[in-house]
């Protein structure tokens, strides 16, 4: 017979033991409870950091209107769905929603079916494609083919219940029945995917910073110039990707980076940063601690983001790998850079 939780209370309560034992047992449960209403509401308002794959293109950009844009890459990164896909098929069925053909806005297509900025067939069934997939994604109490912000997510459900990400053509093709849509669909797409964002591996620098998120963390401690060095444009997105990746690890203090360094350099080229202290340990070229720490790290490091010029007061990587070296002038910093 179950004993009620109230009287388990007053036992505890003669216990002291036992009272310690229950009040950690309680606040688990409370905290765990947190955690799963926080997660639940993130997952239904679609609260998600992006963290999608790629960057829009300069194509993407200039075509693709804001709301739609980031809507896309929403319901992207909500799905599982490539976001230039979305907006491939987007782009395809009515420009984004600026056409004026029928079906748009309102009623349905020429063909008597589809409605929409995504052209959600209305018509096929019982029950249809959009009584299947439709959403009120934006909770305003409509679930509206018309509505971008539930048309666009919809649609995202649909390709990932069609087969995607495993298999896109297939995903396609369910979504209208023409190896030349899925063609085209396919073309704009890669037209649309601009540079790689997302981790190659999780032992190397991975090419997700932006200038905003830098520019925003607590870890990395820049100069004023520095700051306006990052809002300038022009620091190679490795720079920026291995910034982000100590990030994550160290605490560090940039002493140069592009205007605070004479010229002739990776500097100046926006392909190398100095270092002067991590994790509140100023660099002198020892071989233990923060900075000896790092510039292992950084020596070990494998793939594209893999710095061709590591200086510091020793050799990280041995005399067999020429990419890092010493020199006597580098020993109050270490220094990352790239030749090309």
């Amino acid at each position: 017979m179950a004993v009620p939780a109230l009287a388990l209370a007053g036992t505890a309560l003669r216990n002291p033991l036992r009272t310690g034992r229950l009040l950690l047992v309680l606040g688990a449960a409370l905290a765990l409870w947190a955690m799963f209403l926080i997660s639940a509401i993130s997952a239904i308002l679609g609260l998600q950091p992006l963290q999608d794959a790629f960057e829009p293109s300069g194509a993407a950009d200039a075509d693709i209107p804001a709301e739609y844009l980031q809507l896309y890459q929403h319901a992207g990164q909500r799905y599982d769905i490539d976001p230039w896909i979305l907006a491939a098929i987007g782009k395809i069925e009515t420009d984004h929603g600026r056409s004026r053909m029928p079906g748009v806005r309102s009623g349905v297509n020429t063909y008597g079916c589809c409605a929409g900025p995504m052209q959600f067939n209305l018509r096929n069934g019982p029950p249809s494609t959009w009584d299947t997939y439709g959403l009120d994604a934006n909770r305003d109490g409509y679930r509206s083919p018309y509505d971008p912000e539930d048309a666009i997510p919809a649609a995202a459900r649909y390709l990932q219940a069609s087969g995607a990400p495993a298999d896109y053509r297939r995903a396609i093709y369910a979504y209208n029945h023409a190896d030349w849509y899925v063609n085209d669909v396919l073309a704009q797409a890669d037209a649309y995917r601009g540079a790689a964002t997302n981790p190659v591996d999780a032992d190397r620098p991975a090419d997700t910073a932006t200038v905003r998120e830098l520019l925003a963390s607590r870890r990395l401690v820049l100069t004023d110039g520095q700051r306006a060095d990052l809002r300038a444009g022009g620091i190679d997105p490795r720079v920026l990707a291995t910034l982000a990746w100590m990030t994550r690890r160290h605490t560090v203090v940039i002493t140069s980076l592009r205007h605070d360094h004479y010229p002739g350099t990776n500097h100046e080229a926006g392909r190398a940063f100095d270092i002067g202290s991590v994790d509140g340990e100023i660099c002198r070229g020892t071989r233990i601690g923060p900075c000896a720490q790092l510039v292992r790290e950084l020596a070990a490091v494998a793939g594209p983001t893999r710095s061709t010029e590591l200086i510091y007061c020793w050799d990280p990587d041995g005399p067999a790998d020429p990419r890092g070296f010493a020199r006597a002038d580098h020993c109050d910093h270490i220094h990352w850079g790239m030749d090309a």
